[in-house]
C-alpha cells in the first residue's frame, strides 16, 4: 500500500512537471517568434546569444512556474498527508 501511494505521488509530480515544462517551452517559442526584433536588437547592440536569450527564458519560467506553485498548494497538503500515512 505504501509503495502504491509513493508511485501515485511520483506520477502526479511527473505529470505536473511535464505540463509546466510544456507551458514554458510554448511561451518561449511564441515570444521568440513574436519579438524577433527584440532578439535582433539585443544581438546588434553587442549582447551574446545567452544574454539575448535571458529575458525570454525569464518570462517563460515565470509563466510556467507561478501557476504550478499556485496549484501545488493543494497538492502539497495531499502529499504531506500521504507521507504521514506512509510513515505512521
Amino acid at each position: 500500500m505504501k509503495i502504491f501511494l509513493l508511485i501515485i505521488i511520483l506520477a502526479l509530480l511527473s505529470w505536473k512537471g511535464y505540463h509546466a515544462w510544456r507551458r514554458g517551452r510554448n511561451v518561449y517559442v511564441k515570444e521568440r517568434q513574436q519579438y524577433e526584433s527584440l532578439w535582433e536588437y539585443l544581438l546588434a547592440n553587442g549582447a551574446t546569444p545567452a544574454q539575448a536569450r535571458r529575458p525570454f527564458l525569464e518570462r517563460a519560467l515565470k509563466r510556467a512556474i507561478v501557476p504550478l506553485l499556485r496549484q501545488w498548494r493543494f497538492w502539497l497538503v495531499i502529499a504531506v498527508l500521504t507521507l504521514l500515512a506512509i510513515v505512521l
